[in-house]
């Protein structure tokens, strides 16, 4: 940690007139989230309880449930950069991209290793305080803190004064509390902009607190990236950037008493959260743009296979993404001038050049390598085969049927062994798709993927143990043998299930290649090898890769890192059969949907 100072002990006096002004409005950004007691008031009051930072005496059970649940419906978490959490009694604001609803403070939640900080307040519409359900309870029970939205109020104006004071105050008590600056949860390859209430609350926090010579407030940034956020086991990557420490002295800018020089410091450090947020994320303007850089990521590394992090992985997919979505948004201006600058992009493992101006010659053929990499995906699409099948060559006939047996005997293996499993899992399923179908019928269904995803946690968090209580209570005679028993049969099961469904996609797969023509297959594999020899060209000259994507597995620093013991179980268990695996991007699907629509 550098330059972190732990609280300067909880002070009665009340915010003054900067501070009091946060959260009127719209929020700025302060307005939405997730995660304290029974009603607003006795929530405010518990923020502001003599410096105490314990967490609520629900906290560790709801983190310890929203952990089993997240790494039971995601197949791998990854989480990495703990080092840069500020521990417990250091002021701090955790900033993090918003794109997955509720399961955004899921996650959030789940990976803050406790040993680093026992709690992590969230915010979330006041409007869970003024309805019943359980959800709403574990929301309070949670310490979250209630924050006033103007949508939710005929968009007339709001006042968080009282919120915003005594969260302020629990700031100094050296609580972490998390928001979302985008201020609103969407399904959407691009970051939206950041609003400035995360800047404006720690404006008024270090001016609350400027007479304290040894105050300090930390910003933490996260970057959490769903490889494919509504889809049961598929992947998360939660990366914490280094911090931001501020303190009264050294940025009294941001409380000073000129208007102007004050908006603009709030303004820079709102730009500097969104680029730093932004700077490990698969951040792109259309989904095209994702796609293409999947596919040249593919093609210039197809065989590192899942021997890279997933966490190297992003960022491989990223250097493409990037650069293409930068190509463009060249201006026709831009894209005609004769010389030719790069620029490095900071938050990557490897360093990356990336062209700012070309020449018409270079940008034309950036142009084609992006329309080939999209037709080359669509033929395998169309196919419904991944790039590594054409990658590894011709099969004989003979050899293809002996492992569609082979992949045959053990299909029906896991299948009759998952029925148990399955008959317990079965309400959560039918809950499931249930609610997906009703949400879908509600429009785009890209505007609605974070909201099925966000209720496939919920359904499966609140009906894990419903089922597991059930079951003791109908075979309570043996409840010492059955109660662990079925945690293990339906944790197994969700193992078995993804076999089964891998199996049968690489079975599928066999088919397809054994009455594909030869033709066809020699056509693929040209194409491929053509367009693998453009964008390793890319790669090397623009993205400052290495000639030998070998490189990238030996030099590779991401780590994975256990978040407590769902993580460990997670990591060791899962990954046995997650080495067998071609990409990351895989799912448990059959047919992986690849454009996004």
């Amino acid at each position: 940690m550098v330059n972190l100072r732990k609280r300067t002990g909880g002070s009665s006096d009340h915010v003054n007139g900067n501070g009091t002004s946060t959260g009127n409005g719209n929020g700025n950004g302060a307005s939405n989230g997730v995660g304290i007691n029974n009603d607003s008031d006795s929530s405010i009051t518990g923020l502001n309880s003599n410096g105490n930072n314990l967490p609520p005496p629900m906290y560790k059970a709801i983190r310890f449930f929203f952990k089993m649940c997240l790494h039971s419906f995601y197949g791998n978490v990854e989480v990495e950069g703990t080092e840069n959490i500020a521990p417990d009694t250091y002021p701090a604001i955790l900033v993090a991209n918003h794109s997955n609803s509720l399961t955004d403070a899921i996650t959030v939640i789940s990976t803050v290793p406790p040993k680093s900080r026992s709690m992590v307040r969230m915010t979330a519409k006041d409007t869970f305080w003024h309805q019943p359900g359980v959800f709403n309870y574990v929301i309070k029970s949670a310490g979250t803190v209630p924050i006033k939205r103007r949508k939710d109020y005929d968009n007339q104006k709001v006042d968080n004064t009282e919120t915003m004071g005594a969260l302020i105050e629990s700031l100094g008590n050296g609580n972490c509390v998390c928001m979302f600056p985008e201020g609103i949860s969407r399904y959407h390859p691009q970051l939206a902009p950041f609003k400035a209430g995360v800047a404006t609350i720690a404006s008024d926090t270090l001016s609350r607190f400027r007479d304290k010579p040894d105050f300090s407030l930390t910003l933490m940034t996260a970057s959490i990236n769903y490889l494919h956020r509504e889809k049961f086991r598929s992947d998360v990557l939660v990366s914490f950037h280094p911090p931001i420490v501020l303190t009264p002295q050294q940025d009294n800018k941001l409380y000073s008493d000129i208007k102007e020089e004050r908006v603009e410091a709030i303004r820079k450090l709102t730009e500097l959260l969104e680029s730093t947020v932004r700077s490990t994320l698969l951040d792109a303007q259309d989904w095209d743009t994702v796609r293409i850089g999947h596919t040249a990521r593919k093609l210039y590394g197809g065989n590192l296979g899942t021997r890279i992090s997933l966490g190297q992985y992003v960022r491989l997919t990223r250097k493409f993404v990037a650069a293409f979505g930068q190509h463009k948004q060249e201006s026709a201006a831009t894209a005609s001038k004769s010389t030719t600058t790069t620029t490095e992009v900071e938050g990557d493992s490897v360093d990356m050049r990336r062209p700012v101006s070309m020449s018409a010659e270079i940008a034309e053929k950036i142009d084609q390598l992006a329309k080939d990499l999209a037709e080359y995906q669509d033929q395998l699409d169309f196919y419904h085969i991944k790039d590594y099948r054409i990658n590894q060559g011709d099969h004989p006939a003979k050899v293809l049927i002996l492992k569609l047996i082979q992949r045959i005997l053990l299909g029906c293996v896991l299948a009759v062994i998952c029925i148990p499993g399955l008959f317990l899992w079965s309400p959560v399923f039918i809950a499931v798709r249930y609610q997906e179908n009703k949400i879908r019928k509600k429009g785009l269904l890209e505007d609605n993927l974070d909201e099925i995803a966000q209720y496939k946690l919920m359904i499966a968090t609140f009906f894990l143990p419903v089922i597991w209580g059930f079951w003791v209570v109908v075979t309570l005679p043996f409840a010492l043998i059955t109660g662990p028993g079925i945690i293990v049969l339906m944790w197994l099961t969700i193992r078995w299930l993804e076999d089964l469904t891998h199996n049968a996609k690489s079975t599928l797969a066999l088919l397809r290649l054994l009455f594909m023509t030869e033709d066809t297959m020699v056509s693929l594999r040209d194409c491929r090898n053509e367009l693998a020899q453009r964008v390793h060209e890319f790669a090397v000259q623009y993205l400052n890769l290495p000639e030998d994507p070998e490189e990238l597995v030996k030099e590779n620093k991401t780590k994975k890192t256990s978040s407590g013991l769902m993580g460990k179980l997670s990591g060791s268990y899962f990954s046995i059969k997650r080495r067998r695996r071609k990409d990351w991007n895989e799912v448990m699907r059959l047919h992986d949907v690849t454009t996004y629509d």
